[in-house]
């Protein structure tokens, strides 16, 4: 996890975040229960108990509670009456869970908590928002975002937690492009579309562990484990019978879907083009289900443009198509490589100059570089072995089309010397009756018969 929570980091270079995976499973358990131990302190970082804030969405697992001191509001779509009842129903939350859900101070939706704000006579009164796990279903993110800047006071903190897609079941899904955001903001966006609610079934994935799915897991899952659901022919039919209706209940669904790197892209170009007031303050990653991103109310506009974006831009462009080949199974390959021990004993020098004279150990990065082009070697000969192949298979037919055309014409030749040592015997026969035919054939027959007898008795 990186603290880049000064102004001028902030707004001069992309976020850096913590890339230390690790291959065992063992290991990466072990990381996503410490990832959770820290999850609320990460979170809550520029949060205390005697600012005002408002928590979005909480259900049974409130950030910032009032029963701990918390000077804090709880913003719902749902009153408590209804959020109990979702509770008891779903078999997955206990009873003392149920018990911490707290009152909703704030009810409506928050894509426009600044409309929900505004009748309480809060606009511009509080230090932060604090959410978990509710971004991502927003249909209208520009919208919200700009709702949210009108609710906090200059400088005023917006804390979040995010699902990332390498490690939930959003997989399987590209990383959201501005356009999809556009899109909402310009439609005026208030629920999710059909086609958002296909997307999110359309490959929905599942981690195996000894048999049993999750759809929450970490990051570096090897890929072979994570499968997607088979039942997309359903909801095409679901997204069928439901294309001409125009008055369609509500259906919740992953609008968003992010990397760490993808979300800060999305919010900085936001920002660049004037659509949302906020800057990016600190951003952390995770190995678990979701990483972190604290935004503030710039007071600063030109923060929001700085001179040198472009080169940030492709910075973060590049970040992007690194964390999506994490979860390919080359990628995954390759990292596995990279943080194998060297069976290799280093070698002790005995002298200064043989010290001198061994190469370095090769980094992690370095290491993983090394094993690419050791791959990239082994491709390019077997490519070699392939076309080799080829051109002798291509040769051997060239042979064989040369041998049965030889064939061919030889079949052709003995076919036309049969013809002819037929016509020939055709011709011999006919000669030979005709001279059986002949006078002088008939009157010398007794003295042939004559000399065959003599022939006999010798």
């Amino acid at each position: 996890m990186h603290d880049c929570s000064d102004r001028s980091s902030a707004t001069n270079r992309p976020t850096q975040y913590n890339d230390n995976l690790r291959p065992g499973k063992r290991e990466y358990f072990h990381r996503l229960r410490e990832s959770c131990m820290d999850r609320r302190e990460v979170i809550l970082k520029y949060i205390t108990k005697e600012k005002q804030g408002i928590e979005i969405g909480p259900f049974h697992s409130p950030l910032t509670p009032k029963r701990d001191g918390y000077n804090c509001l709880v913003m719902d779509v749902f009153d408590l009456a209804t959020l109990k009842k979702m509770a008891r129903e779903n078999v997955g939350i206990s009873e003392e869970q149920c018990e911490l859900l707290e009152d909703v101070d704030l009810l409506g939706s928050s894509t426009h908590i600044d409309k929900v704000v505004e009748q309480h006579g809060k606009l511009g009164q509080f230090d932060y928002l604090v959410s978990s796990h509710n971004f991502e279903h927003l249909p209208n993110p520009i919208r919200f975002l700009q709702g949210c800047a009108k609710v906090l006071k200059p400088g005023g903190m917006l804390s979040m937690a995010i699902p990332d897609r390498r490690a939930c079941y959003d997989y399987f899904r590209p990383a959201t492009p501005l356009s999809a955001w556009l899109e909402a903001y310009f439609a005026d966006r208030n629920q999710p579309t059909l086609t958002q609610n296909f997307d999110e079934k359309w490959v929905r994935a599942s981690y195996d562990h000894h048999g049993v799915p999750y759809g929450s897991f970490f990051r570096g899952a090897p890929p072979a484990a994570v499968t997607p659901a088979m039942t997309f022919e359903r909801h095409f039919k679901e997204w069928e019978a439901n294309a001409s209706s125009n008055d369609r209940a509500y259906e919740d669904a992953h609008c968003s879907v992010f990397t760490p790197s993808s979300f800060e892209l999305l919010v900085r170009d936001c920002a660049y083009l004037g659509l949302i007031d906020f800057e990016i303050v600190e951003m952390s990653d995770s190995p678990g289900v979701d990483f972190f991103a604290h935004l503030r109310v710039a007071t600063d506009p030109a923060v929001l443009r700085p001179a040198d974006y472009e080169i940030l831009r492709n910075e973060l462009l590049h970040r992007i198509l690194d964390e999506a080949a994490e979860t390919s199974t080359q990628g995954a390959t390759a990292r596995l490589n990279a943080t194998q021990p060297d069976p290799t004993p280093p070698q002790v020098a005995s002298t200064a100059d043989e010290a001198t004279s061994q190469p370095a150990r090769p980094s992690g990065l370095e290491s993983t570089l090394e094993n690419l082009r050791d791959i990239a070697a082994r491709s390019a000969q077997r490519l070699d072995d392939i076309n080799r192949a080829i051109e002798a298979q291509h040769s051997a037919q060239h042979s064989h089309a040369a041998m049965l055309t030889a064939a061919q014409e030889e079949r052709q030749r003995l076919s036309d010397e049969r013809q002819r040592l037929t016509d020939d015997i055709q011709r011999l026969n006919a000669t030979v009756l005709a001279m059986r035919m002949s006078t002088s054939w008939k009157v010398t027959a007794p003295l042939r018969r004559l000399m065959n007898a003599v022939r006999r008795m010798t």
